[in-house]
């Protein structure tokens, strides 16, 4: 597990270098993108990337925690799961009564000031209860299949976290929420005839919820073709596509990227990578994938060196979650997929999903350290060693064990 992996010592270290390189680059990036609209909005052109700081240190606070200072087995327990899937139902159902509306879609709660949007807790806990619920039913030798309750309970739970964000109306997120359990039973090795039969379903699923509503259809149709109406329901992709457009190859000089003067809807949080290669230009863009690529890469390191199922299900999991959402806002940024309303990993803005975020790297970190300490006593019983206690190899893993040690 400690290896070296490229330049770093580790991929835990890869892992954190590359979460810091983002929120460096995401400070920049939010504040381009939003002081017209904060000076406008709040008098105050710093307002958003005060907001960006606030949360990031909020979510450094709560990935050192999990990560370095607890076990990840503590949140995998049945009686923790119970409780986050129990509050996040109610955070959810609470959208639905007392929910702010924001662009016609009711998403978000203020709670003391602070907007918070359960949704996002949502996807995290769904990987939290996959990882539990599936990787004990692993390890224990169990059959996993989605035509049965009893294995099937994880999707279930996913369902109705899926049919509470749909009202909202959220059909990208919901999306996301069902095909991330369904991605986290592939992993467990469900039979390919349900994985054929579930995806079929999903289709046909999912198209005839977008015809029952009108602007559903006019935004897959704006998604095929937005210069047909590029000044209505294609405005927003034609803009973005134009932003990317005229960074060139180096980008525009940082902050002068003109998209940002109301041209561009949601220029600092959706649609932040637009902004993005306007300022950084193409050699900026190619070098965001690379990072993406790296931790990506890192991530998946640290999961085919875990031993643990249900630790390997949960690095898998956030892997297809922080991975794969950042993939997806970076191709319906550039029109490759419909706009369906993600984020970009540390470089968007956005309060909650910065602290998931944060946490899902905690809880992959914590994976990392229990697996060092596993091997670290497997080499000790091998050398005929006695054991070294629990507390002793946390101080040795918070440092790094290299081969020989």
């Amino acid at each position: 597990m400690n290896k070296r992996f490229m330049i770093w010592e580790n991929p835990r270290d890869a892992v954190l270098s590359i979460v810091f390189i983002l929120m460096a680059l995401g400070c920049m990036n939010v504040f381009s993108a939003s002081f017209v609209r904060a000076d406008a909005m709040f008098h105050d052109s710093y307002y958003f990337l005060k907001r960006y700081l606030m949360w990031g240190a909020l979510g450094l606070v709560n990935m050192w925690l999990i990560g370095f200072k607890l076990n990840y087995k503590i949140f995998l327990s049945r009686r923790f799961i119970n409780i986050l899937c129990t509050i996040t139902f109610l955070l959810l159902l609470a959208v639905d009564v007392v929910g702010v509306v924001v662009n016609g879609s009711r998403r978000w709660l203020y709670i003391a000031g602070v907007s918070l949007q359960p949704s996002e807790l949502a996807k995290v806990v769904e990987v939290m209860l996959a990882a539990s619920f599936l990787g004990q039913r692993l390890k224990e030798n169990k059959p996993i299949s989605l035509t049965r309750y009893v294995s099937a309970k994880a999707m279930f739970v996913a369902g109705v976290f899926g049919v509470l964000i749909f009202k909202q109306p959220d059909m990208g997120t919901m999306g996301i929420v069902v095909a991330l359990m369904l991605v986290m039973y592939v992993i467990a090795g469900i039979p390919v005839s349900q994985i054929v039969k579930v995806v079929g379903a999903g289709i046909v699923g999912l198209i005839g919820l977008a015809l029952l509503a009108p602007y559903r259809v006019q935004r897959f149709l704006s998604w095929l073709d937005p210069w047909k109406d590029a000044q209505g329901s294609g405005y927003q992709l034609a803009q973005s596509i134009l932003a990317i457009g005229s960074g060139g190859f180096v980008g525009v000089p940082w902050g002068q990227g003109s998209s940002k003067f109301f041209y561009l809807p949601e220029a600092h949080t959706d649609f932040a990578f637009a902004i993005f290669c306007q300022e950084w230009g193409f050699m900026g863009a190619l070098l965001l994938i690379a990072l993406f690529v790296i931790f990506a890469r890192a991530l998946i390191r640290i999961a085919g060196h875990t031993k643990d199922a249900r630790g390997f299900l949960l690095v898998a999991g956030a892997t297809c979650l922080l991975v794969g959402q950042s993939a997806a806002n970076m191709a319906m940024v550039c029109g490759l997929l419909p706009v369906i309303g993600v984020p970009l990993m540390f470089i968007s803005y956005g309060g909650t999903s910065m602290v998931i975020n944060m946490i899902c790297i905690g809880l992959v970190i914590s994976v990392y350290h229990d697996e060092c300490r596993r091997e670290k006593m497997e080499e000790r019983v091998a050398q005929g060693l006695p054991p070294i206690e629990h507390h002793q190899l946390r101080v040795v893993t918070s440092h790094g064990v290299r081969r020989g040690e």
